[in-house]
């Protein structure tokens, strides 16, 4: 290419550089050349960070032979956006180590044809003129990781450098769809850097005005973001039949693009009938967006189907759509709820529709043999108002986790009427590690003395859940409620935090312990 187009007086600024390179007493601190099967790998093998790839990859640029260049090319040319952007900024950390190939690049760049890898690690060098010179010349170049540095610099820091590689990059937008998919990728891995907007924007408006062929390879896009921008312009202008709107609200891996995709399906679908494969997916948003459309023109049998919906938005649906009909879903549900075991939804549809007459038949499946149907009874109970707390006790040791904690929910405004030593009897170490949390947390509701006992006894506790939460409630105890607790503890009770405070001295700094004893009305005791 011609030289000149690099601009006088970057060009001098260029040789000014590298004139004194020969005679420079500096050493460049590199690591050896790599195998090619290492350099072809680039950002596909996970146990290499970009800073150890970029180090790699200034080596082969300087000394590698025409193949390994290629592979280290091609390999970065092929990695997906993140990856560049994260070897982007390790490289110019690594120029540092490289500071006398840093003046003979520069006479490369002033003077003559530059070999595209080399090109690539100049685009990320530390110094603003000299990525300036490689966009220059990477402006020449079609290969993939000549486009991904282009990408790169149009969120560059320094105005000369962004916009050299902004016209280049409208120019490629302009004239060659070719490389639409990789320039989206990287424009939305840009978007969050300070001038990282303009590509994503640029290439939004672009997408808006293609026609379906030209989305295509953006729509099988290995990049979600990618695939989603192709599926809003695609949706937004119409392009896509129902049935593949159906399939992609079905089938693809993202759940923005399978919901944009369901809401694409019901605005197309001249026949709600065609929605009714989408009444099975496995997206709660997308059944809601089929049921809403099918309910809509009174099918009753779907929305009757969607009652024991496991989501609460489709089973919401599903009683509005009876209701507009004049159908009770109570109804229907108290008829589910008596077939062995019901669904977990059908016991809390009953809890969302039903009335306090229906606690007995909810009560019956707190011994549901599913813990998410255990988890719904103790929800519908609380729903209804009825919860009794000799039926729920019994269940804070519950197998499962979920489980206990809505039972601790439903107990919390109980407290006056539990047992301590029950509670107790939880926090014992032989008991599952969610027990405990479980007789944890109601303990430390009860009232201040109670929870700053509980918390100095598990100080040290071998569960490291309990043991961070008991320090961590302590300090917020301190800082937040010990001003404004007014009734000291009983003598028992100030009798048993002297004892515990005083254990929990080598493991509280000394601050604490006084304020601790300050607060319960303790007198002070010196550290021995």
């Amino acid at each position: 290419m011609d030289a000149m187009s690099l601009g006088k007086a970057l060009r001098r600024w260029l040789r000014a550089m590298s004139a004194s390179s020969s005679e420079s007493p500096e050493r460049d601190y590199l690591p050896e050349l790599p195998a090619i099967e290492w350099a072809r790998a680039g950002g596909a093998d996970r146990s290499v960070s970009p800073a150890e790839f970029s180090a790699v990859l200034l080596t082969v640029a300087r000394d590698g032979e025409p193949g390994l260049r290629a592979a280290a090319v091609d390999a970065f040319g092929s990695a997906e956006a993140r990856w560049c952007l994260a070897v982007d900024e390790a490289l110019r950390e690594r120029w540092w180590s490289a500071t006398r190939w840093s003046r003979s690049l520069a006479a490369e760049l002033a003077d003559g044809e530059v070999e595209v890898l080399r090109l690539v690690v100049a685009g990320c060098h530390r110094d603003g003129r000299i990525r300036e010179a490689a966009v220059v010349h990477l402006t020449k170049h079609a290969h993939p990781a000549a486009l991904s540095v282009l990408a790169l610099r149009t969120a560059d820091w320094v105005a000369e450098v962004r916009q050299r590689a902004r016209a280049a990059v409208d120019g490629r937008l302009s004239s060659s769809r070719g490389s639409l998919t990789q320039l989206t990728e990287m424009a939305f891995a840009l978007r969050g850097r300070g001038q990282g907007a303009w590509l994503a924007e640029r290439v939004e408006g672009v997408l808006r005005d293609l026609p379906l062929d030209d989305l295509e390879p953006l729509l099988a896009a290995r990049d979600r973001r990618t695939r989603r921008a192709a599926y809003r312009a695609a949706t937004a202008g119409g392009l896509l039949s129902v049935s593949r709107l159906i399939t992609a609200a079905m089938k693809d891996d993202d759940l923005p693009i399978r919901s944009l995709c369901a809401r694409g399906a019901v605005q197309a679908a001249t026949d709600p009938a065609q929605l009714r494969g989408l009444l099975v997916s496995r997206t709660a948003l997308v059944r809601a967006e089929a049921l809403q459309a099918v309910t809509a023109v009174g099918d009753l049998g779907a929305a009757e189907a969607a009652l024991p919906d496991r989501h609460p938005l489709v089973r919401a649906i599903a009683q509005a759509g009876l209701r507009r009909s004049g159908a009770d879903p109570a109804e229907f549900y108290r008829l589910l709820a008596g077939r062995e075991p019901p669904a977990p939804g059908v016991i809390a549809g009953l809890g969302e529709t039903g009335g306090v007459e229906d606690a007995g038949l909810v009560r019956r499946w707190l011994a549901h043999p599913r813990s998410r149907g255990r988890v719904e009874a103790v929800r519908a109970l609380r729903r209804l108002g009825v919860t009794r707390p000799a039926e729920l006790v019994p269940l804070l040791r519950d197998e499962s986790g979920a489980v206990t904690r809505q039972i601790v929910a439903a107990l919390r405004h109980d407290l006056g009427v539990l047992d301590p030593e029950m509670l107790e009897a939880l926090l014992r170490p032989g008991n599952a590690p969610h027990v405990r949390f479980a007789g944890y947390r109601l303990l430390t509701l009860a009232n201040a003395w109670q929870r700053l006992a509980t918390n100095l006894r598990l100080i040290d506790d071998p569960d490291d859940r309990l043991r961070a939460g008991a320090r961590a409630d302590i300090s917020a105890w301190l800082n937040r409620q010990a001003a404004t607790t007014y009734h000291g503890p009983s003598g028992d009770r100030a009798a048993e935090l002297d004892k515990l405070i005083e254990r929990a001295r080598p493991i509280l700094d000394e601050d604490k312990v006084r304020l601790l004893r300050f607060h319960a009305g303790l007198p002070h005791q010196a550290a021995l």
